[in-house]
């Protein structure tokens, strides 16, 4: 499974699903970090999948 397919806990669906987006991940900013370490949220990633249509 590529990290592009991975949901992580700060998503609100699976990435690439029909009226979803990709957001800045409000836990870290977007920095992807947190202290130190990863964001617990985004992976690491700075960024999160949110919902965007009537779904």
């Amino acid at each position: 499974m590529a990290d592009t397919e991975r949901k992580n806990p700060g998503d609100e669906d699976m990435p690439g699903t029909k009226q979803t987006g990709e957001d800045i991940c409000p836990t870290c900013d977007g920095s992807g970090s947190v202290g130190q370490k990863p964001c617990p949220d985004c992976g690491g990633s700075g960024r999160i999948t949110v919902i965007v249509g009537d779904a």
